[in-house]
C-alpha cells in the first residue's frame, strides 16, 4: 500500500525530504495533538510504506504529560548535517543526515531541556513507493541535553 503524500510537494531531492521527515517528527504540540504520535503521523507523509506501518512505538513519550501539563509545543531547528563518510547516493539509494535543536516551550513560560541529535536517514526512490524519494530507515542519535 502506498504512503500518504504532502500534497504539493516533488519527493525530488533526498536532503529535503529528510528534512521535512525530522521536522515533523520533532513537530509534536500539546495545544493540537491528541499524543505524541501525532507527529510521527506528520513524519509518515516523507516515509515508506513500510515504515509508516511501524507507528505504534511512536504513540508513547513518558514526557507527554509533562508537556501537555504546559500546554507545551516543540520549538525544533533543522539543518542539514554533512558527514565526511556519507556513501555516495545511486540511482535508487541515498542517505543524508540533518541536525535537530528541539525545545519544549510552555505557554505558561515553562521551558523543558533542549535536546539536541542527529537524524540519519536512508532514503529509496522507486517501487511501491512511487517515483520520489522516501525515508526507508532512520537513526537518531542524541549529541546533547541542555
Amino acid at each position: 500500500m502506498p504512503p500518504p503524500s504532502q500534497a504539493g510537494f516533488a519527493y525530488a531531492d533526498p536532503g529535503e525530504v529528510c528534512s521535512r521527515f525530522a521536522a515533523a517528527l520533532y513537530s509534536a504540540d500539546t495545544r493540537r495533538d491528541a499524543g505524541p504520535g501525532d507527529a510521527y503521523d506528520r513524519a509518515i507523509r516523507y516515509a515508506s510504506g513500510t515504515l509508516a506501518g511501524q507507528s505504534p512505538a511512536a504513540r508513547r513519550d513518558g514526557r507527554w504529560a509533562t508537556w501537555a501539563e504546559h500546554r507545551a509545543y516543540v520549538d525544533a531547528a533543522v539543518e542539514p548535517f554533512v558527514d565526511g563518510l556519507q556513501p555516495f547516493d545511486t540511482a535508487i539509494a541515498a542517505r543524508r543526515a540533518v541536525r535537530v535543536t528541539a525545545t519544549p516551550l510552555g505557554e505558561d513560560g515553562w521551558r523543558g531541556w533542549t535536546e539536541r541529535s542527529l537524524v540519519d536517514c536512508t532514503l529509496r526512490r522507486g517501487g511501491p513507493d512511487g517515483s520520489g524519494w522516501r525515508v526507508t530507515e532512520y537513526e537518531i542519535r542524541q549529541t546533547g541535553l541542555r
